[in-house]
């Protein structure tokens, strides 16, 4: 797990993991909110209140006349309240409603005026109801007594009772919902941070055993200039992004360094999983250093599921073409299984068929001299293999070429089984790590180029 920097943060994995995980962030609020509707329902007792306006006035005066004396109006109003709260009230209302008052009564003055509202709130609705009603209707027998000289008449009448509290029952529920919400965003956040993958550049040889070889930026694949997300991403498209392609072209002119400085001809191409981006990688390597006017050939070795002829579909290959027939030793000429792109100016060798015992046919005798014939033929021979956490098959081809390129994808395989990958393989071999796939301008979302699973069967 990686030490807690600040400067280690990559918001767009955060913010890519944020929107990945939109609908946990929904459910958790919506888990919040109906948390407490049955926190509320199990252990709240709900209560209903019922409610009235009256108006208390002196007898005889006009709405005028009452204004002028409101001073002694609010005096008899104040008094009012007591009665209503009153033991020889509360035996009248229980004798009309022919049960104990359950409720609470409340009468509560509005400030500076004449008005008093009068509430009941009990756990049933009918009661509240019934027990404000002959209040209203049996006061008179003791504010006749009480006051001689007041009227009260009724400016709201009493009504249904309602849940008392409904609005903060909702409130309290949106709270839970908004807590649970950030509560889930706060834990996704750890967690995408403290994820042990390579998230930024510096973390290629700060974390991995290998060092940096080139990093190739996202392209948003899902746009409509490249609405084929297979032949879209290669960098002879006019419609792909010129970082895109300037990323393979640096590499190009590494790969031809070290070609002249330590004669590496044979280039293998891998990655831990799958849907890292190893094929594409693959390919535009080879149209990067065929656009310089070298001699390349591309070799697709993963007979397990190969993807390269997805690239190249106005070269298709028959039959005939397979490579593993010339592997297996079907046929003498390895030059049947090749095949010119004119397009790419890109030699081509591989097939579509999948094979069960791919290991055999890249640890064959056949294999290794299979690279010495292109080695001597072409400048250079880009080779796409298996992920290496998948199968053998890449470990047993590095030992058969000059470099091997490892391809790990932002934000996604994991540190420990890279370096353990890396410590299985002859350490001279490892030219370095292509990072792919990093987002500066956009979230890394789609998968590169290997779009379907290692687990299916062959032939």
């Amino acid at each position: 797990m990686r030490e807690l920097k600040l400067s280690l943060i990559n918001p767009f994995s955060l913010v890519d993991d944020l929107i990945r995980n939109w609908w946990v962030i929904l459910l958790s609020a919506v888990i919040g909110f109906s948390g407490f509707q049955v926190y509320n329902s199990a252990f709240v007792v709900e209560k209903y209140t019922s409610t009235t306006t009256i108006a208390v006035n002196l007898s005889g005066y006009t709405d005028s006349a009452t204004a002028t004396s409101l001073s002694r109006t609010i005096e008899i109003a104040e008094a009012f309240q007591n009665v209503l709260k009153s033991s020889a009230l509360i035996d009248v209302v229980e004798d009309e409603i022919g049960s104990k008052i359950t409720g609470t009564l409340n009468a509560i003055q509005k400030s500076e005026t004449n008005l008093i509202d009068i509430s009941v709130t009990d756990v049933s609705p009918e009661k509240a109801y019934k027990t404000l009603k002959a209040i209203y209707e049996n006061h008179h027998l003791l504010t006749d007594s009480a006051f001689s000289n007041i009227v009260i008449s009724v400016v709201t009448p009493p009504s249904m009772a309602t849940r008392s509290n409904l609005r903060g029952i909702i409130i309290n529920s949106c709270i839970c919902a908004f807590a649970m919400a950030v509560l889930c965003v706060a834990i996704i956040l750890t967690l995408s941070y403290f994820r042990d993958t390579v998230k930024n550049t510096s973390d290629v040889e700060e974390l991995l055993d290998c060092k940096l070889f080139g990093k190739i930026d996202h392209v948003n694949k899902n746009s409509a200039k490249l609405k084929d997300k297979v032949i879209g991403l290669m960098m002879n498209n006019p419609l792909i992004d010129y970082r895109f392609s300037n990323c393979f072209r640096e590499m190009a002119i590494k790969l031809i360094s070290l070609k002249r400085t330590k004669n590496i001809k044979s280039i293998m191409v891998t990655s831990i999983a799958e849907n890292e981006g190893k094929t594409t990688v693959s390919v535009n390597l080879a149209l990067a250093l065929a656009e310089t006017g070298k001699k390349v050939i591309l070799v697709d070795c993963d007979f397990k599921l190969p993807a390269v002829y997805k690239f190249f579909t106005n070269t298709p290959v028959n039959n005939s073409q397979e490579l593993a027939h010339y592997l297996k030793g079907n046929t003498d000429d390895y030059k049947t299984a090749v095949r010119y792109d004119k397009n790419t100016s890109v030699y081509l060798a591989g097939g579509k068929k999948q094979y069960r015992n791919s290991s055999e046919i890249i640890n064959s005798r056949r294999f290794s001299n299979f690279i010495k014939f292109l080695e001597e033929d072409y400048d250079f021979v880009i080779i796409d293999t298996p992920p290496g956490g998948i199968t053998v098959d890449s470990e047993i081809a590095s030992e058969k070429v000059d470099g091997m390129l490892l391809v790990v994808r932002q934000d996604f395989t994991e540190v420990e089984p890279i370096n353990d990958y890396i410590s299985n393989i002859i350490p001279d071999k490892l030219l370095g790590c292509v990072f792919n796939n990093v987002s500066t301008l956009n979230f890394a979302h789609m998968s590169d180029s290997d779009d379907e699973l290692y687990n299916r069967g062959g032939i």
